[in-house]
C-alpha cells in the first residue's frame, strides 16, 4: 500500500488503497477487489458474493472490464456513458459465466466507481459498496444510495436508520452485477473543488466505521495510506466480520506546495493496480503478515484506439455506393452502434454498355460496324430483317416447346408438396462457425493451421481460443488482444462486421478466464470433465473434420 500522486489539468490526485479478508473464519478468502488507475483517474471497489472462488471471480471481472473501458476512453467521450456501458458488459459477462460453470452459478458482485477528469467527477455504483466525499470545509456527503433490502425500506419510510442497522437482513442486497441478465447502475456527475477527498469502500468498512468517523478521518487531511490503515485498525478492533476494502482519493490544487510528509511516486510508466481477492495465510501468521498486501499489475488490456482516429458517431452516415458493407466500430470506450445493414442485391442490373447499340442513318442495329458491313456485302437490308424475324420465330417455337414439355407442371404433380432445402446465405458466418468448432475439436491442429499466417480478427481469435484450450494462457491473451485491436481499428478489411458481437462476447469471457489463476483452475477442471467421457469417440473422427473453408 503506497500513496501515489498523479496530475490531471490543474489538480493533483493522491490515492492509496487497502484490502483484507478480515477476521471471520466464515470468510476464508477475500472476495473483494479494487481498481486504482491514477494516470487515467479511474478507481473502483467491488465486493463479490457467491461463496469461495465465485465472489472473487465476479469482483475481479468487474474491475478489470471497468479498467479496460477507461483505458480506451477517447477525447470527447462521455464518462457516464462509458461507465454505464462497462458495467452492463461486466454484468453480461458475469451472468453468462455463472450460467455456464456450475461452480460459479451463484456469483455476483457489487461495484462502486469514481472517475476524475479535471474538476469533473463521475460516480457509478450497483449494490451496497459506497462512495463518500469530504470537502475542504469538512462536510461529508454519501454519494451513493445502497441497493439493499433495508435501505429501500428506509427510503420508503417503512424503517428507520436505527432499525436498518440492527435488522437481520441488513446485508441482503437487491441489485448486483451478474445477478440478472441486465442491470441499471446509478450514475451521477459532480464538480470537484480542490481539497476534496473521496472514499470508496465495501460494506466490510461501513459495518464497523460510522459516517462521522469517516468524516473526521478524511477531514484531518492525513496521508491517504495512513487513513486506509486507520480504517483497517478500527475494523480489526471491532471484529472485522467481513472482507474489507477501501480506496482513498485526495484532490488538491496543483499549485499547492508539496509537504515532506506526503510521499510522491512519479508516474513515468504504467502504474495501474488491480487487486483481487486473496487467500488468507495460515493461522500462525503474525500481525505484520496480515498487514502485507499482495497486489499485481493490471493484465494487458486491449490497446487504446489512436488519438487521431475519429470517434464513432451515434447516427453514422449511410455508406456510399462503393462500400459493400459499413464498418462497425465497437469498444468499451464508445457507445455501441448498430448498423441496420442489408446486403446488396445479388442480381445486378445489366449496364447499357454491355449491349452495344449502333445508330446508322437513323436505323438501330444490334450488330457491330464490322458485322453491318459484312451484311451489306451479303445482301440487302430487307434480307437482314427477314433473317432476324426468322430467328425470333425459331426462338419462340423452341421456348414454347421447352416450357410445355420440360418446365410446365405435370397433372400428376399438382398435389405433391414440393420439398426445398433451406440453407444459410451467410457463407462467411458459416465458415467462421465451422472454424470455431474445428478449434474446439482439435486445438493442436487448428493452432498449426490458423497460427501460421493470421490475417484478420477472426484468425487471431481462433489462435487465442486454441492456445487457451491447450493451456498456453500468455499466447492466448496476446492473440485475443490483437483480435480486439483489429476490431477497434474500424478497418473492414480486418474483420467481418457480422462476427463482431460474437467475437467481442467470446473474447470478454476468455479474458476473464485468463485474468486469474483461480478461474483458470476452474476452467481446466471443467474442460477435463467435458473431454474425458468423449475422448474415445471424438479422437477417431477429429482429424476428418478439420477441413472447413476459411
Amino acid at each position: 500500500m503506497i500513496g501515489t500522486k498523479a496530475t490531471t489539468d490543474n489538480l493533483n490526485i493522491i490515492s492509496a488503497a487497502i484490502t483484507d479478508r478480515g477476521l471471520s473464519e466464515k470468510r476464508p478468502q477475500n472476495e473483494d477487489s479494487y481498481l486504482e488507475m491514477r494516470a487515467i483517474g479511474i478507481f473502483a471497489v467491488a465486493d463479490g458474493v457467491g461463496g469461495a472462488q465465485a465472489g472473487e471471480v465476479a469482483s475481479q471481472m468487474a474491475v478489470e472490464i471497468l479498467g479496460e473501458a477507461f483505458t480506451n476512453l477517447q477525447p470527447g467521450d462521455d464518462a457516464e456513458t462509458v461507465m454505464r456501458s462497462a458495467m452492463s458488459k461486466a454484468n453480461a459477462a458475469i451472468f453468462q459465466m455463472a450460467h455456464e460453470l456450475p461452480q460459479l452459478s451463484s456469483m455476483a458482485t457489487t461495484i462502486a466507481a469514481l472517475h476524475l477528469n479535471g474538476n469533473i467527477a463521475t460516480i457509478g455504483h450497483v449494490g451496497d459498496s459506497r462512495v463518500y466525499s469530504v470537502d475542504q470545509n469538512g462536510e461529508i456527503t454519501r454519494l451513493t444510495d445502497d441497493h439493499s433490502v433495508v435501505a429501500e425500506e428506509v427510503r420508503a419510510g417503512r424503517m428507520t436508520e436505527e432499525q436498518a442497522d440492527n435488522h437481520p437482513s441488513k446485508n441482503v442486497i437487491s441489485r448486483a452485477l451478474g445477478a440478472e441478465d441486465s442491470v441499471e447502475p446509478d450514475l451521477i456527475t459532480i464538480l470537484v473543488e480542490p481539497g476534496t477527498s473521496f472514499l470508496l469502500c465495501s460494506d466490510g468498512i461501513t459495518r464497523h466505521v460510522s459516517d462521522d468517523e469517516i468524516r473526521g478521518s478524511l477531514a484531518k487531511r492525513g496521508v491517504p495510506q495512513d487513513v486506509c490503515q486507520h480504517f483497517k485498525n478500527l475494523c480489526y478492533e471491532r471484529g472485522a466480520e467481513d472482507n474489507l476494502t477501501a480506496v482513498i482519493v485526495s484532490v488538491s490544487d496543483n499549485s499547492a506546495a508539496k509537504t515532506d510528509d506526503t510521499p510522491v511516486l512519479q508516474l513515468e510508466e504504467e502504474e495501474a493496480t488491480v487487486t483481487g481477492a486473496r487467500v488468507s495465510g495460515n493461522a500462525a501468521s503474525t500481525d505484520d503478515d496480515l498487514l502485507e498486501l499482495n497486489t499485481r499489475e493490471l493484465p494487458p488490456l486491449a490497446p487504446a484506439i489512436e488519438a487521431e482516429q475519429k470517434p464513432i458517431e451515434v447516427d453514422p452516415p449511410h455508406a456510399t455506393a462503393a462500400a459493400a458493407e459499413p464498418a462497425i466500430h465497437e469498444s468499451l470506450s464508445q457507445q455501441e452502434t448498430v448498423s441496420n445493414y442489408e446486403p446488396p442485391e445479388s442480381v445486378q442490373s445489366v449496364a447499357s454498355s454491355e449491349i452495344p447499340v449502333q445508330s446508322q442513318g437513323g436505323n438501330l442495329s444490334i450488330f457491330s460496324k464490322s458485322e453491318v458491313a459484312t451484311e451489306r456485302e451479303k445482301g440487302s437490308l430487307l434480307g437482314k430483317i427477314a433473317s432476324l424475324l426468322a430467328m425470333l420465330l425459331i426462338g419462340g417455337v423452341l421456348g414454347f416447346g421447352i416450357y410445355h414439355f420440360v418446365l410446365a407442371q405435370k397433372p400428376d404433380d399438382t398435389n405433391v408438396d414440393q420439398l426445398t432445402e433451406m440453407r444459410s446465405a451467410n457463407i462467411p458466418l458459416s465458415a467462421f462457425e465451422e472454424n470455431r468448432r474445428t478449434v474446439d475439436k482439435t486445438p493442436t491442429e487448428a493452432l498449426a493451421r490458423f497460427g501460421a499466417d493470421p490475417r484478420d480478427a477472426e484468425d487471431y481469435f481462433l489462435v487465442g481460443r486454441a492456445n487457451m484450450l491447450l493451456g498456453n494462457y500468455v499466447e492466448a491473451k496476446k492473440a485475443f488482444t490483437q483480435s480486439t485491436a483489429l476490431i477497434a481499428s474500424g478497418d473492414p478489411e480486418k474483420f467481418d462486421p457480422r462476427n463482431v458481437k460474437t467475437l467481442q462476447t467470446e473474447i470478454a469471457i476468455a479474458m476473464s478466464v485468463l485474468s486469474g489463476t483461480t478461474v483458470q483452475t476452474v476452467f481446466e477442471k471443467e474442460l477435463s470433465a467435458i473431454s474425458k467421457p468423449a475422448n474415445a469417440n471424438v479422437n477417431a473422427s477429429a482429424n476428418a473434420n478439420t477441413n472447413s473453408n476459411r
